[in-house]
């Protein structure tokens, strides 16, 4: 017979085995909600990783995309030439051995170049310093020129090379004040339209002075000699003959401007003058700006 006290028992025992069932489905519950939100946070926090691995991915990819057109090379092509590949740099700035001094393309007369120089060729001594020197970036084009012309029985001096914007005002209204200003200008640049001011350009003659500043230096052996191999050391007869309406100058075949041997090689081929290519070079040069290399 069972008493009541046995039967209170069980029956509290059966209350404590249901709430230990209810502690421990709510305490396996609790842990797995805990697990369940813990491997959600853990997915979360690798898919924020992940997300933020492919941004840096694809902006180093356009970076390096950007990089890449930045260093690609732009071709120009000259009619008739070989192609060469464009300088990187501003044409429009003074300073640029593409550069392009003219009438239509003046430069500032507070212009200097920097590291102008005598260089180690014969020059006129009876000139100033300044008139003497040119750009020392193109003293070695200059030098190796001169050697070789010198070897091959000619002996080249440089008659003029930098001018101030103030010296060249002298020479031009001193011979606008004996033919006129529109005649003078034919022969000799206004200030700021001078390539001289660049330190760039420089008139070559013989040591002897002979035909100084005449057509007929075109048909001394120095004058052909130049006319036919300068271009290989980066300079360009500036103002050829039957190119006066396109140059603004007569022709003047002791009138030397350095360009690059890659530039003056092209133009030499070509047959074109710098004016006349100024348009290849402004296609290239905006080229250059939208990849971001200038």
């Amino acid at each position: 017979m069972i008493t009541k006290k046995s039967s209170h028992i069980k029956s509290f025992t059966k209350v404590i085995l249901i709430v230990i069932s209810i502690i421990i489905f709510g305490a396996s519950a609790y842990g797995s909600f805990v697990y369940i939100k813990a491997d959600q946070a853990v997915k979360q926090q690798k898919l924020a990783e992940k997300v933020e691995r492919d941004k840096e991915l694809a902006l180093k990819a356009i970076a390096d995309a950007k990089e890449a057109k930045r260093k690609e090379p732009v071709i120009i092509t000259l009619p008739g030439a070989k192609l060469i590949t464009a300088l990187v740099g501003d044409y429009l700035l003074a300073d640029s051995i593409w550069a392009i001094v003219s009438k239509t393309h003046p430069i500032s007369i507070d212009y200097i170049p920097a590291g102008i120089k005598i260089p180690a060729v014969a020059t006129r001594t009876d000139k100033s310093t300044d008139e003497r020197s040119a750009r020392s970036d193109i003293e070695t084009p200059l030098v190796n020129m001169f050697t070789d012309a010198n070897t091959d029985g000619n002996q080249l001096m440089i008659g003029s090379g930098y001018r101030s914007a103030a010296l060249q005002t002298i020479y031009f209204n001193s011979l606008a004040n004996s033919i006129g200003q529109e005649a003078a200008n034919q022969s000799v640049a206004r200030p700021g339209e001078s390539e001289h001011q660049t330190g760039l350009a420089v008139d070559i003659t013989t040591v002897s002075r002979n035909c100084y500043l005449d057509e007929c230096f075109a048909e001394t052996s120095d004058g052909q000699w130049l006319a036919n191999n300068s271009y290989k050391y980066g300079f360009i007869l500036r103002y050829p003959k039957g190119k006066e309406d396109i140059t603004g100058y007569r022709y003047e075949p002791w009138h030397f401007r350095y360009v690059g041997i890659d530039l003056a090689t092209a133009l030499y081929e070509s047959n074109l003058t710098l004016d006349e290519a100024w348009s290849y070079l402004e296609t290239a040069d905006a080229t250059l700006r939208t990849n971001g290399a200038i």
